[in-house]
């Protein structure tokens, strides 16, 4: 995260603190949430997938030294902090820590909130946790959408009124010494403050354009999406639409939208670009037959070369295990079993298709 402030104190922290049982003991809460805050300021990409394997206690366990690293800036921020023999306390820590990331309006917070939705897998894998991850996900992917899509107020950007300059200092300097050398100074006074007064403006005009060139950006990312809509038309597949396989759609329609998605968590009306482009939220669709009816070519173009994740990309994680063992049903007990879902997971083609955007989006804004 940018800001180095103090993150303000999660409304709902102190009854997530109550359930660790460490009592009503304010001071020691207040220390927690120190810890928190330092955790969550200290994010980066590496780091959420870290709090997502701690805060869901998944199969695959983060590694020994990106815990520790986690413990650590617990331990600098709260000195009680126990470094061992509180499992279940840096569960819930580190579930907090995710919540207070995805209560910033900002980047970090959508790939957050991005990252916990694709990891609760349609809400199948349900970390026992005292507060609910998924929906406080949905909710700020909701709210960071709808943001990045506000038209900017520019008047709070820029000013009528005219620059006021400080000469008081030059004035005074002159004053004092009406010599060649004072006037010298005073000059340099004069043009320090002028200096700065100019920056000021340069700064206020430079956020006015920053902010009106991202709604720009946004509306293009959606008038893209739209002529995408419009021709009903794959780029990747070079067909129509409808002559792709209805078992496929939902992975294809998808990654095509992501691929025309600038901001994080992209638009808030991608269900409905979904549903449009012919996406039901009917009858479900196994995702090992989503996987095994899409063509093997047009995997390979866009898979990582590096292991996708089981816990936060668990789709991208079958995909590679299809491609590996070839189509048919070899891969899909082993996939299961490492992901922690039933060996015939479904869900609705529109859900699929949610969720495969959401892991593409993490995979391409995830290094950056």
């Amino acid at each position: 995260m940018a800001s180095t402030e103090p993150l303000p104190m999660h409304p709902d922290f102190a009854r997530w603190h109550a359930s660790i049982g460490l009592g009503d003991d304010d001071a020691r809460r207040q220390s927690r949430w120190a810890g928190v805050s330092a955790v969550a300021q200290a994010t980066d990409s590496k780091d959420i997938e870290v709090l997502i394997r701690l805060a869901f206690k998944s199969r695959q366990p983060a590694a020994a030294a990106q815990v520790q690293k986690i413990r650590q800036s617990f331990k600098m921020a709260d000195a009680t902090f126990e470094m061992q023999g509180n499992d279940r306390e840096l569960q819930v820590l580190a579930a907090a820590s995710l919540a207070a990331l995805m209560n910033e309006v900002d980047s970090t917070g959508a790939e957050v909130a991005l990252a916990v939705t694709t990891t609760s897998l349609a809400g199948v894998r349900k970390p026992d946790l005292p507060m609910d991850l998924h929906v406080l996900a949905e909710g700020a992917i909701d709210k960071i959408a709808e943001t990045n899509r506000k038209r900017p107020n520019l008047a709070a950007h820029t000013s009528t009124d005219a620059p006021k300059f400080d000469f008081e200092k030059a004035a005074a300097k002159a004053k004092a010494e009406p010599n060649a050398e004072g006037f010298s100074q005073a000059f340099t006074l004069a043009a320090e403050a002028a200096r700065e007064v100019f920056v000021q403006m340069a700064r206020r005009q430079a956020n006015a354009v920053r902010a009106m060139d991202n709604f720009l950006r946004v509306q293009d990312e959606e008038l893209q999406m739209l002529w995408w809509l419009t021709g009903q038309r794959s780029f990747d597949l070079d067909c129509t639409l409808d002559a792709i396989p209805s078992e496929a759609q939902p992975l294809v329609f998808a990654k095509e939208l992501a691929d025309s998605t600038e901001f994080l968590p992209g638009p808030a009306s991608l269900d409905a670009l979904l549903s449009r482009a012919g996406l039901k939220d009917r009858k479900k669709i196994a995702l090992s037959t989503a996987i095994n009816a899409a063509d093997l070519a047009w995997l390979q173009t866009f898979m990582p070369e590096g292991e996708p994740s089981p816990v936060s990309t668990p789709i991208h994680f079958g995909i590679k295990r299809q491609i590996e063992t070839g189509a048919g049903d070899a891969w899909i007990a082993g996939w299961a079993a490492a992901v922690g879902v039933a060996a015939n997971f479904a869900v609705s083609p529109l859900k699929l298709g949610l969720l495969f955007y959401r892991e593409r989006l993490l995979l391409l804004f995830g290094d950056e």
